[in-house]
């Protein structure tokens, strides 16, 4: 990150391809499994370190710092989301191209005890999405999560306990 600063874009592009991916399934969660939103968010996120890389202070973790920023980026895109809705005339499942065919073909494929998980888990809030994915995807450990979501570290283990008592309690509901 330390080239990134001086405009080093053989640094940028190790950086981005080291970086895209997790910063990708953080936002596809936080997003509801929108895969385009999440390109696009993405996009911004790296687009805004590239001209702003100052923005990050040695000081913290550079991925305590991207995943803070992934995460208040993907929940303001949420917000804008909601209100856009709001404020449409056609509904979103309108937009949506698929058949009764496809989402057969794709429960298919998916084996049920995961289906079933990541339903209730996509029906959790976005923070607490967020901090399940980033201490379990991610594996940071809470002190990393806390910082990437802003917050204490007791905060961030409570919110860890309450998606997982969510969690678990969405999943008994199911059985």
């Amino acid at each position: 990150m330390q080239r990134v600063v001086k405009h080093d874009e053989v640094a940028f592009e190790i950086l981005l391809r080291r970086h895209e991916d997790a910063v990708f399934r953080l936002l596809t969660r936080i997003l509801d499994g929108n895969a385009d939103e999440a390109r696009d968010v993405a996009q911004e996120i790296f687009i805004a370190i590239w001209e702003n890389p100052r923005a990050w202070k040695p000081k913290a973790l550079f991925t305590t710092w991207l995943y803070r920023v992934t995460t208040n980026r993907a929940l303001n895109r949420r917000r804008a989301i909601r209100l856009k809705s709001m404020f449409s005339l056609s509904s979103p499942e309108a937009d949506e191209p698929a058949t009764y065919e496809d989402q057969a073909d794709v429960e298919l494929e998916k084996d049920e005890a995961q289906r079933r998980f990541e339903a209730n888990f996509d029906r959790l809030p976005p923070k607490q999405r967020a901090v399940l994915h980033l201490r379990y995807r991610e594996e940071l450990p809470v002190v990393e999560v806390a910082k990437a979501l802003g917050t204490s570290v007791k905060s961030a283990e409570s919110l860890l306990y309450r998606a997982k008592q969510a969690l678990r309690n969405s999943m008994k509901n199911q059985e």
